[in-house]
């Protein structure tokens, strides 16, 4: 889990772009809650994408950098997201949030939703960079999160878009 948080981080920070204005962090994390929570209660999206185990909605845009049983390395323009999926974990698992959550000392917001009997997270952190100001994000519903790294000015579209992915997760052999 160290391992992935910290190839994430230093992945990201070599191909991120400086932003120029950027929202506070309070505005970008509130706006980023909303957005997690009204997506939740939304129609999901369909599949078009598919892997050996799973089928997902993958926005146009993103490309599938690699992908291995449970993990997805996704690219959209220079920013990388990783999408875990757990098959054995139901929609309303709290399994992955709460190990997740054990590898952050303290983070800058911890917020759950359930909605239509699915339990759904959103884990931001700041990353220790002096120079810069960059939050890792993680949204989760189940057994299935996404992780990226990302500024204040993108926290809200960021989070969005992976909440799209993570809720349109279909494990195969099961009905949605």
């Amino acid at each position: 889990m160290y391992l992935g948080r910290a190839f994430i981080s230093i992945f990201i920070f070599s191909i991120l772009l400086l932003s120029g204005c950027s929202l506070s962090f309070e505005d970008a994390s509130n706006d980023t809650l909303k957005a997690i929570e009204e997506s939740l209660g939304e129609e999901k999206k369909e599949t078009n994408e598919t892997s050996d185990q799973f089928n997902y909605y993958l926005p146009p845009g993103y490309e599938v950098d690699s992908a291995a049983t449970n993990n997805i390395v996704l690219t959209h323009k220079e920013q990388t997201y990783i999408l875990f999926i757990n098959p054995f974990e139901p929609d309303d698992s709290k399994v992955i949030y709460e190990s997740t959550l054990e590898g952050y000392d303290s983070p800058e917001v911890e917020e759950t939703f359930t909605e239509n009997g699915e339990f759904g997270y959103v884990i931001i952190d700041r990353l220790d960079d002096e120079k810069e100001e960059f939050y890792e994000i993680t949204v989760g519903v189940g057994g299935v999160k996404m992780t990226t790294v990302t500024d204040p000015d993108n926290m809200e579209k960021s989070a969005d878009t992976m909440m799209e992915i993570v809720s349109s997760v279909e494990v195969q052999g099961e009905e949605s």
